[in-house]
C-alpha cells in the first residue's frame, strides 16, 4: 500500500512510508554539469528570448557581455543578473585584443567593467577574449578568470537552430563549456531543444564559475 500511496485517496493512504513508490523520484546528485555561455550581447530581443527559455528549465549561465551593447538595454542586464545568471566581460566593442596595445587593452576591459556596474551594481567577475584571442601580455592584465570554451556550437556561422542540439550532442563531456552567442535569433530559437536534452540526459546547466571552482 506505501508503494501505491502517491496515487491513492486519502481515505485509503498508509502511514508507512516507502522508499519506492509507483511514482519514481528524480535522480538527484548526478554530477554532470555544463556551464551554458553566451557572448556578443546583449539583444534585446535574442538574448529576452534566451533568459526566458533558461528560466523555464532553471537553467543557470554565463552571459559574456559587449560594454557597448549594455548602456542601452540596462533593464535586461539587471534581469539577467537577478535571475542567477553570471555576467562576464567581452570587451567594449569585440576588438582582437592581440593587435591592441596594453593601453588600448585595458581601455577596452575597464570601459565594459564600469558599465556593467553601473547596470548591477557589481563588476563582472569573468573574462572572454573575443575571437579566443589571447597570448601572455594580455591575460596578465587581467585580473579575473579568462575562460575559453571546450564545444563551439558554431552558431554563428551555421545560424540554423536545427542545428544547435546535434553540434552539443555530438560533443558533450561533464563540465563542458558551451560557446553559443545571443545575438542570432536561430540560437534562441534552438535553445529550447539543447536544454531538454540536457535535462533529460542529466546534466545539471550551471555557470562558468561554478565548473572552474570545481576543477580546482
Amino acid at each position: 500500500m506505501s508503494y501505491l500511496n502517491p496515487i491513492l485517496a486519502d481515505s485509503f493512504r498508509t502511514s508507512a512510508i516507502s522508499k519506492e513508490t509507483i511514482i519514481p523520484v528524480k535522480p538527484t546528485g548526478t554530477g554532470k554539469r555544463v556551464a551554458l555561455t553566451f557572448d556578443d550581447g546583449p539583444h534585446e530581443k535574442v538574448t529576452r528570448q534566451i533568459l526566458k527559455t533558461l528560466n523555464k528549465y532553471d537553467a543557470k549561465a554565463t552571459f559574456f557581455m559587449v560594454g557597448r551593447r549594455v548602456p542601452n538595454n540596462t533593464k535586461l542586464v539587471k534581469d539577467i543578473y537577478n535571475s542567477g545568471h553570471e555576467i562576464g566581460n567581452h570587451t567594449w566593442n569585440h576588438p582582437k585584443l592581440t593587435s591592441l596595445t596594453s593601453k588600448q587593452v585595458m581601455s577596452q576591459l575597464d570601459s565594459t567593467d564600469d558599465a556593467i556596474y553601473k547596470a548591477i551594481g557589481q563588476y563582472p567577475t569573468v573574462f572572454r577574449p573575443p575571437y579566443g584571442a589571447k597570448n601572455k601580455r594580455v591575460t596578465d592584465l587581467i585580473d579575473v578568470p579568462v575562460v575559453m570554451w571546450t564545444i563551439d556550437t558554431l552558431d554563428w556561422k551555421h545560424r540554423n537552430a536545427n542545428k544547435l542540439l546535434p553540434m552539443v550532442k555530438n560533443n558533450l563531456h561533464n563540465n563542458a563549456i558551451i560557446l553559443m552567442h545571443d545575438i542570432h535569433q536561430s540560437t534562441a530559437d534552438g535553445l529550447d531543444s539543447v536544454l531538454a536534452y540536457l535535462q533529460k540526459e542529466g546534466y545539471e546547466c550551471v555557470t562558468v564559475s561554478e565548473i572552474l571552482a570545481s576543477q580546482k
